[in-house]
């Protein structure tokens, strides 16, 4: 076998024979393998109670198994989240306490592994629904959605978001697949609502996927004469059945507090237009966001607060905090701020090329002369945007003065368009020598710093 043999093609050729298939296959089952290897070692070193909002997480827990029902505003500051994730991880924390489990918390924190390693396999599956003959993108969105620094982060927390990126890639799969193969019998469009409806069962933001998937049988509606009363059929099924699902939370918080989309805080009385000064929408930190990325600098600025939330640890919940110390106010050292400088510098291009690669997909799904044939790609193009809009609507209607609206969590969910985006522009770009060579080093040294960031500078680096 020669060098000329090996898969990693970037410029999208393949080789032929058996080995394609075999490289191909043993270059997934290595993505999986570290990912899981990743997700495990922290699963089971994390500090028990570091993370976002760990303690209320477990008091919703407390009350719902304990008293029996969803706690109230006065019970609990996650009133406003829906029971999803608390019922399935409540659910297990007690069958691992009656089976003799040491740390039943511990063991409900672990299904986070399951929940990273079935988004990682969706999204190689829409992947492979959208590009089926483009093994070198594939392979790309895998790596990009499985080893993203803001997934594995998560991952290791007791925190709904990494089921919620699950079940809302589960949605995204099953609309994909429908839009591609132009199936719209109702068994499948009865599956996608209720995998819409359990999404926002687990975190209210899913709600920006209904407009994204009627968008997409919008483009199905469009462009093909023959199949509209069997699409419009099938999206009538879908928002039945996502209603039926998630009808009745809306309806609970709509009785109980006259709002349907509560938030923990009251929006300020005044023009949502006012609410942040300029700064937030166009401030970049130009000082601190390559030299010292983390809070209180370019504080309420929100292009590099997300940058480095999603890259590194902004807010001090993984690299930089052991324990609860981190709201002390104690700063890291300079070890760490040189890496967390590092992790966002190293991740420029993959950045670059996730948005260049999105804008591309976007502009390919929209074209009119193409009369919307492909509904599958505007459904993953139009969820970065949706998810953007969406952060943009809650980070400015509820401004807080410590920032702490501004985490890469509440778009944890739009990850799996991202990924694909990424292998989409560097696939394409890498058709050149040149960009082929730096892109494939610039990659490789990002994919190093977040494997030893999320190894060395989380939990096992004491060990």
């Amino acid at each position: 076998m020669t060098g000329s043999d090996f898969v990693f093609r970037l410029d999208g050729s393949t080789p032929t024979g058996g080995l394609r298939s075999q490289w191909y296959a043993v270059t997934v089952a290595v993505i999986l393998l570290v990912l899981a290897a990743v997700a495990v070692a922290n699963a089971v070193t994390f500090p028990d109670l570091l993370g976002y909002d760990v303690e209320k997480h477990r008091g919703y827990v407390d009350v719902l198994f304990q008293q029996g029902h969803i706690p109230g505003r006065a019970e609990s500051k996650e009133f406003d989240t829906p029971p999803g994730f608390y019922a399935v991880a409540g659910g297990v924390k007690d069958l691992a306490g009656k089976l003799g489990a040491s740390d039943p918390w511990a063991v409900a924190r672990a299904l986070n592994v399951v929940w990273v390693f079935g988004t990682a396999i969706l999204t190689l599956l829409i992947a492979r629904a959208l590009f089926p003959g483009r093994r070198a993108l594939q392979l790309a969105a895998l790596a990009f959605a499985a080893l993203m620094p803001a997934v594995l982060k998560l991952a290791a927390m007791f925190h709904p978001e990494t089921l919620s990126l699950f079940v809302s890639t589960l949605a995204l799969y099953v609309a994909v697949r429908m839009f591609v193969r132009r199936r719209f019998g109702w068994p499948l469009a009865a599956l996608l609502g209720v995998a819409l409806g359990a999404a926002q069962l687990v975190r209210g933001f899913n709600l920006w996927l209904v407009p994204v998937v009627l968008a997409g049988f919008a483009a199905a509606w469009l462009s093909s004469p023959s199949t509209r009363r069997a699409t419009l059929f099938a999206a009538l099924v879908t928002l039945a059945a996502t209603a039926l699902v998630a009808g009745p939370w809306y309806v609970r918080q709509t009785i109980r507090y006259s709002n349907p989309l509560i938030f923990d805080r009251k929006a300020p009385n005044e023009p949502i237009w006012d609410r942040r000064p300029v700064s937030f929408y166009v401030g970049l930190g130009p000082r601190y966001v390559f030299t010292t990325p983390i809070r209180p600098h370019f504080l309420n600025q929100m292009p590099p607060t997300l940058y480095s939330d999603i890259w590194g640890d902004y807010h001090g919940y993984f690299a930089w905090a052991t324990d609860q110390s981190v709201f002390h106010g104690v700063p890291p050292d300079t070890t760490v701020k040189s890496e967390l400088a590092a992790q966002n510098l190293l991740g420029l291009i993959p950045t670059i090329l996730a948005l260049v690669g999105w804008l591309a997909l976007l502009r390919r799904s929209l074209r009119r002369s193409e009369h919307f044939r492909e509904p599958g790609l505007l459904v993953v193009a139009a969820l970065p945007l949706a998810g953007l809009l969406g952060f943009l609507l809650f980070t400015v209607s509820y401004p807080s003065g410590d920032g702490d609206v501004l985490k890469a969590g509440y778009l944890l969910t739009t990850v799996p368009a991202w990924a694909i985006a990424f292998g989409y522009a560097l696939t394409h770009l890498a058709r050149n020598r040149i960009l082929r060579r730096a892109l494939t080093i610039a990659c490789a040294a990002a994919l190093a710093s977040d494997l030893v960031f999320l190894l060395h500078r989380g939990p096992l680096g004491p060990l």
